[in-house]
Order: structure tokens, then C-alpha cells, then sequence
């Protein structure tokens, strides 16, 4: 009976001391596995902080795409605009040189009739001063030919007479004659008077008196030598028309400009 309980006894201790045994390896184990547990968590931890970096870094990065899709769309839209726009400026260059060349052109034509009209007023001077020679005052005015005769010579008596003497009239046909080789002529006959009295009572002032002798000329070269009535004009001056103290009758002969004008309207419409 004895022995049993001894044999009980050691089975006992035995069983106890396996079983602290076990306990301990439980313990050691339990701590291990909470040694893991802690360095997982910290793993988790540190992957979840490097998680969240990535993740802002992709923010950022796609921050940054959303920012270059902007710009790079703005700039595109620039880019077209910059393109309209020099297409329109390219469009208004050519428009312009267009008109430039158009308004050129004008100018040539202008500068051609005024040439034309020049050369016209200039050939007209010459066959007067050929015709008429040292005899009579010719030359240009305001670009007209202009024939200056004295009135001493055209009516003797200036104070009264308006009619043209014969001894003027050889010099009236060489006048004539020419004007009669340009039928688009402005022919104006111009006459201006300084009598102090007037003893004929038809004639009231000098006004008066320098128009009949300026109709009087127009009369002769018409009537006379031929010249169509309708190129001619005749103004009295009185004694306000010219400088001087000597009375003259000039006779101004202005080139077609009528045509020259009209050209130029055209050209303006």
C-alpha cells in the first residue's frame, strides 16, 4: 500500500512537473507570438504610413497631370487662336497690299492725265509763242496759257471805246486760229478799265465799260475768225482785276480739265 502511494507520488510530481513544463513552453510561446504580433502591428503600421505616402504622392502626381491637361489644353486653345489670329492679320496684310497696289495704280493713272494735261498746256504755249512771236505777252498762269494784249492797242481810246480797232485785228485772227485747232479749249476773256469819266452817257462806270470791251473781243474772235461761241467767256474787271495802272485784256486758255476731273471721279467711285 506503501509503495503504491510512493509510486502515486512520483507519477504526480511527474505529471505536475511536465505540466509546469508545458506551461513554461505555453508561456515562451504565447510571449514569442506577442513579439510577433507587436513587430507585425509596427510592420502594418509602417506600411500603412507608406501607404498613405504613396497614396498622396499619387494625389499630388495626378494633381499635377490634371494641372498639365489644363495648361497643355490652354495652350493649345492659344495656339489656335495665335493661328486665326495670324491668318487674319495674314488675310488683312494681302487685303492691304491689295489696296496698295490699288491706290498705286490710281496715282499712276492721276499722275499720267495730269502729265497728259500738262504736256497738252505746254504744247498749246508753244504753238501761241510760235505764232504769235515777240509780238504779244504769253506765258503761264495758275496753269493756264494767258495772251496779254493791252487795251491801248485793242481800243485806242480806253477811256470810251469798246470796240476792237482793225489794227488789232491780224493779231486776234493768229489767236483765232489757234484756239480753233483745240475744240475742248476754256477760253475766258478777261478786261479790266480805269477810266475817271464817263462822257458817253451809255456807259455807267467801269464795270460797265470793261465787260463790252471783254464782249467785244469774244465777238471778233467768234463772229470773225470762227471760234465756237461755246469755249469762250467774257469778264469785266473794271478797274479791281489786274495790278498796274495799265489796262489789258488777257485771254486765259485753260487745257481740257473737264476730262482730267473725270477721270478722277472714276477712279474715286
Amino acid at each position: 500500500m506503501k509503495k503504491n502511494l510512493v509510486i502515486f507520488g512520483i507519477l504526480l510530481f511527474m505529471i505536475s512537473a511536465g505540466l509546469a513544463q508545458s506551461k513554461k513552453e505555453l508561456l515562451l510561446r504565447l510571449n514569442e507570438r506577442d513579439d510577433e504580433i507587436q513587430s507585425l502591428k509596427g510592420e502594418l503600421a509602417a506600411s500603412k504610413q507608406e501607404a498613405a505616402k504613396y497614396k498622396a504622392e499619387m494625389e499630388a502626381v495626378n494633381f499635377q497631370m490634371e494641372e498639365l491637361k489644363t495648361t497643355n489644353a490652354s495652350l493649345l486653345q492659344n495656339l489656335t487662336n495665335f493661328t486665326e489670329l495670324s491668318n487674319k492679320k495674314t488675310e488683312n496684310i494681302s487685303k492691304s497690299l491689295e489696296t496698295l497696289r490699288n491706290k498705286e495704280n490710281q496715282l499712276k493713272k492721276i499722275n499720267d492725265a495730269l502729265t497728259n494735261t500738262d504736256s497738252t498746256t505746254l504744247a498749246l504755249l508753244t504753238t501761241f509763242k510760235n505764232s504769235l512771236g515777240s509780238e504779244v505777252k504769253t506765258g503761264l498762269s495758275n496753269g493756264a496759257v494767258t495772251v496779254i494784249l493791252e487795251n491801248l492797242f485793242l481800243f485806242k481810246d480806253v477811256d470810251r471805246n469798246y470796240q476792237v480797232v482793225p489794227e488789232a485785228m491780224p493779231i486776234l485772227e493768229k489767236i483765232a486760229a489757234v484756239l480753233k485747232k483745240q475744240p475742248d479749249l476754256k477760253i475766258i476773256v478777261e478786261t479790266n478799265s480805269n477810266a475817271l469819266e464817263f462822257k458817253d452817257q451809255k456807259l455807267k462806270d467801269n464795270w460797265d465799260l470793261s465787260s463790252l470791251q471783254a464782249a467785244s473781243v469774244v465777238r471778233v474772235l467768234t463772229d470773225t475768225y470762227g471760234v465756237a461761241p461755246q469755249l469762250l467767256q467774257s469778264v469785266g474787271k473794271s478797274e479791281y482785276g489786274f495790278s498796274g495802272i495799265e489796262t489789258t485784256t488777257r485771254i486765259r486758255i485753260q487745257p481740257p480739265y473737264e476730262k482730267f476731273y473725270s477721270t478722277i471721279r472714276e477712279m474715286m467711285k
